[in-house]
């Protein structure tokens, strides 16, 4: 008898931002090695390749922070924490997790601040013609995708167990 695995329709949902950019750094790598065929093998480059390779960078960093939020994968040094008592090392871990949430909710209402003032002024990008407020899109969609990420693995750690890096909690 075959096991399938399927995947519930909340865990689709939960990673179509990590889908979304694995398909737009698809895209950068290829228009990347485009621009250096172009540029090198035909000596006629790709003019707005660079400033479609800077959209691109930007929505990845953004879209995907969210991702590596709820897999706990950003860069973090625990050897301080682990050498603590284990009952202070909890406490200095859920403090981090608030610091880390207030900071990105500061973050997140700056960008909407920011987003608000792209959309008043109406500028276009220098190439392409593009209103930046499309262009920057990415930062308020990123900023709250961030925070409903932590929100969540903090949930998943704190109150269901998980350890998000692998494993159960103790």
């Amino acid at each position: 008898m075959k096991e399938t695995n399927k995947k519930s329709p909340l865990q689709i949902l939960g990673n179509l931002d990590l889908s979304f950019t694995v398909i737009l750094l698809a895209g950068l790598i290829a228009l990347t090695f485009a621009g250096v065929l172009k540029r090198y093998i035909f000596r006629s480059p790709i003019s707005w390749m660079e400033e479609v390779q800077g959209l691109l960078f930007m929505w990845i960093t953004f879209i995907g922070g969210g991702a590596a939020f709820r897999k706990a994968a950003h860069v973090s040094v625990e050897i301080l924490v682990d050498s603590l008592p284990q009952k202070i090392g909890a406490v200095i871990e859920q403090l981090d997790v608030l610091i880390q949430l207030v900071i990105l909710g500061y973050l997140c209402r700056q960008e909407f601040v920011y987003y608000f003032q792209l959309i008043s002024t109406g500028k276009v990008t220098n190439l392409l013609r593009l209103p930046y407020s499309v262009a920057y899109l990415a930062l308020p969609i990123g900023g709250v995708l961030m925070i409903v990420s932590m929100l969540w693995a903090s949930y998943q750690h704190y109150v269901r167990g998980i350890d998000l890096k692998g494993g159960e909690t103790e």
